[in-house]
């Protein structure tokens, strides 16, 4: 009987093994950490200098992709930075969709890049899904957050030639919920996907500090309407309540430096747990740091010396 990567992970987490078998199925890569805009809740845009910043090149791609390529199912390439600023993504989602068949592969843009070339290639690539950020309506509710964007609503579904899925993604903030019911009617004309995201506070410290600590501090971008927030502002707790985490089970991210880190939460060069440049990826992923990390997942008495120990601390992400 066939069993789902999902379920591989799951089983070897309730045996408690922290010395895997298998690589992970689900790969996140950043292909780089710089950014054009300027989103206050993000480390990349309050420009953080806790980690180096520069893209990803193609040999490091290649040599990741071929490290995992038998037991992928999913790639992201995205994490603390714009995407479309590395000159080299086209051309590395061309080389993941030859190196696996019926490998999913999805990035995530603010799409403040003036090259319509670009766009069409990059939509013509073979990737599988475009997740565009844009939070408003007009230039004046956009920038709010995308701080240095261009407020812009275009459909690339006029230069798709293929299957790739566009979704529009709306961040919620008490500043642009009331725009919301527009949203999805301008969505369904331009024939695009709305998805409505809930906000988080800022995102470096999701995970090293209280989530109460965070909501009091950052209560005034959180929206009043409770089906759009991820918060009870009044009780400073996430409405949802993780008690467990199987990240390090069935998933691995890594950074534009080859820096790897347990989940795509995680900023901060120094909770890194190898680096791809040093260290085939299964070496790293059963190394001590990691075995360390999902003992310490398993064990909630045990001292928190990684990251993984750390945001179990702090009650895990929580999105």
């Amino acid at each position: 009987m066939f069993i789902t990567p999902k379920r591989k992970a799951k089983f070897f987490k309730f045996l408690k093994v922290t010395r895997l078998p298998y690589l992970p199925f689900s790969l996140g890569i950043e292909t780089g950490n710089i950014c054009n805009l300027r989103c206050p809740l993000c480390p990349t845009g309050a420009q953080d200098a806790t980690m180096k910043k520069g893209f990803m090149e193609p040999v490091l791609f290649e040599k990741i992709i071929n490290h995992f390529k038998d037991n992928l199912t999913s790639i992201n390439l995205y994490s603390w930075g714009e995407p479309l600023l590395n000159p080299y993504l086209v051309p590395m989602i061309k080389y993941a969709k030859e190196s696996k068949e019926n490998i999913r592969i999805v990035t995530s843009t603010n799409l403040n890049i003036k090259s319509d070339k670009l766009l069409s290639e990059l939509v013509n690539s073979g990737i599988d899904e475009i997740i565009i950020s844009c939070d408003g309506l007009t230039q004046e509710t956009y920038c709010k957050y995308r701080v240095g964007g261009d407020y812009f609503l275009v459909s690339l579904q006029r230069q798709r030639k293929n299957k790739t899925k566009i979704i529009w993604n709306f961040l919620v903030f008490r500043h642009n919920e009331h725009e919301v019911e527009e949203a999805k009617r301008l969505a369904v004309s331009l024939g695009i996907e709305l998805r409505l995201g809930k906000m988080r506070t800022y995102m470096k410290d999701e995970i090293l500090k209280p989530h109460s600590e965070s909501i009091r501090k950052y209560k005034d971008w959180i929206p009043d309407a409770a089906e759009y927030s991820a918060y009870d502002k009044e009780k400073e707790i996430t409405k949802k309540s993780i008690k467990t985490c199987r990240k390090p089970w069935q998933e691995i991210s890594i950074n534009w430096d080859g820096c790897v880190f347990p989940c795509c939460a995680v900023y901060g060069d120094m909770y890194s747990y190898g680096n791809t440049k040093d260290d085939p990826v299964i070496a790293i992923w059963n190394n001590k740091l990691y075995m360390e990390a999902r003992r310490q997942i398993l064990d909630k008495k045990r001292p928190a010396t990684t990251i993984c120990g750390i945001c179990r601390n702090n009650g895990f992400m929580h999105m």
